[in-house]
């Protein structure tokens, strides 16, 4: 009987040129192909749904199979003559870090979707030296992928395994279609995906936070076409979050503020999209889009303008902020999502002018913005500190 998990399934494979070895015949990479084969027969029979994708790597990165839930042309391609007798290129297994940061970057897009999938990576090698940098071990633990390692060779395994991940090691070909077949019917259990992701947010803190931040989506700027839409009272084109031209809490039109998520192209008011992170379940500054649940995030700045509003009518009795802002250079800026927040346009051309940053909010102002704003009433217009 089916279960009822939905998996998804990277599955990387060593191609350096051990792999041509005769040693479980007729060499290890075929071998290697016979388990993968067996290995998604029956993930296919158990499951009610699960979605594959093969990466090899030897010298380079090849994505020879897209995530899919069509087993059968994934099992057709490896099954192919020519595939069997790939050209298998010397290479580094350094090569392994990059394909494991690849599969990493395809299950985060995963991620980002409501989608209720367990997200895994397999790892096939001939090689038992398997060392992965500090940096893709943080990755892989932060997002809680579920990694499995298979190697096999005529030696016993006496690698020195600089990770603690699901390591089986085989030194027969039987062994090893037999270790694949097991694998493919270990029972997993695991909530969807949003429900997952708050778990770990409370369970890991802030290290996991950092890490969703990095596969969470920017808000994308409307295209010229799309501003003049926004910009026609005849059409109905509305905030999806306050179903307003005018965001009810900045009072700025859908033409200024403006952004749309880059997964299905629903408009939304920056401020409008800030206040709902800021009531987001996930994370401060992280949210879901309301129409496909794309992951995406705010600008920190946008987040304590409206914190600081907050926290100042809560105390209105309280002293007055006051502001200093403070020219930042462009080596700063360009590692930041910059945008002046008196234009809402990107801080470009950095090196030609000068740009300021709030001391209370962390918001950015073009040099002319700022003057302009200082005139019209002397505050900071994102936390309506008093400019000094």
């Amino acid at each position: 009987m089916m279960e009822e998990n939905l998996e998804n399934w990277i599955i990387l494979l060593d191609c350096t040129k051990s792999m041509n070895r005769e040693d479980f015949p007729p060499n290890r990479f075929q071998t290697a192909l016979s388990g993968i084969k067996i290995f998604i027969e029956e993930k296919s029979k158990a499951l009610k749904k699960v979605r594959i994708s093969i990466i090899t790597f030897n010298k380079k990165i090849s994505v020879v199979s897209e995530l899919t839930d069509d087993v059968d042309s994934t099992i057709e391609l490896i099954s192919n003559k020519k595939f069997k007798k790939m050209n298998l290129s010397s290479g580094s297994i350094n090569m392994l870090d990059n394909a494991l940061n690849e599969a990493l970057e395809i299950l985060g897009q995963q991620i980002q979707n409501i989608s209720g999938f367990y997200n895994c990576i397999l790892l096939i090698s001939d090689t038992e030296d398997l060392n992965i940098s500090e940096k893709t071990q943080k990755k892989i633990k932060g997002l809680q992928i579920s990694i499995n390692i298979i190697t096999f060779s005529l030696e016993k395994n006496n690698a020195n395994m600089y990770f603690p991940l699901k390591a089986q090691h085989f030194t027969t070909k039987q062994d090893l279609l037999n270790g694949m077949k097991e694998l493919a019917l270990l029972k997993k259990k695991e909530k969807n995906n949003a429900q997952h992701f708050s778990e770990i947010m409370l369970e890991h803190g802030k290290k996991t936070r950092d890490f969703m931040e990095e596969i969470a989506l920017k808000l994308r700027y409307p295209t010229l076409d799309e501003l003049i839409k926004f910009n026609k009272k005849s059409r109905k084109i509305n905030c999806q979050i306050c179903f307003s031209k005018i965001s009810p809490i900045k009072k700025y039109s859908l033409y200024k503020t403006g952004r749309l998520c880059p997964h299905c192209g629903t408009p939304m008011h920056l401020h409008c999209a800030g206040t709902w992170a800021l009531k987001s379940s996930e994370h401060k500054g992280l949210f879901r889009c309301p129409y496909c649940y794309t992951l995406l995030k705010i600008p920190g700045a946008i987040l304590n303008g409206l914190n600081k509003k907050s926290n100042k009518k809560e105390g209105s009795e309280s002293k007055k902020q006051l502001v200093k802002m403070i020219v930042i250079g462009p080596e700063k800026l360009k590692q930041k999502y910059s945008d002046c927040l008196y234009c809402f346009k990107p801080i470009k051309n950095v090196s030609f002018q000068k740009t300021f940053q709030c001391s209370n909010c962390k918001a950015y102002f073009h040099k002319k913005c700022l003057e302009e704003m200082y005139k019209l009433d002397k505050k900071c217009l994102n936390c309506n500190g008093n400019i000094v």
